[in-house]
């Protein structure tokens, strides 16, 4: 089971992949509800999508933000900052 963590307002979140993923929400950011989705082969466009329809914010509130989308298919979201400066 895949986790999307994510840092966003001051907040972090942490989404099982495939209820922030649910078939109902497929369509809207640009799959057919045949096609399987996981974190192998989603963008990180549509990371930002579902995170924007999740929060029931505008798209461009994820614009600066950094997708890391891990091997082991967790995948984190926080804001485009350098760490350690």
């Amino acid at each position: 089971m895949s986790t999307v963590h994510v840092m966003f307002r001051g907040s972090q979140d942490d989404f099982d992949f495939n209820i922030l993923f649910s078939r109902e929400r497929l369509s809207l950011i640009g799959y057919t509800s045949d096609v399987s989705i996981t974190p192998n082969n989603v963008t990180i466009d549509q990371v930002k999508m579902a995170l924007a329809q999740n929060y029931d914010v505008g798209l461009t509130e994820f614009e600066d933000h950094h997708v890391d989308i891990s091997k082991n298919g967790n995948i984190t979201v926080r804001a485009n900052t350098p760490f350690g400066a």
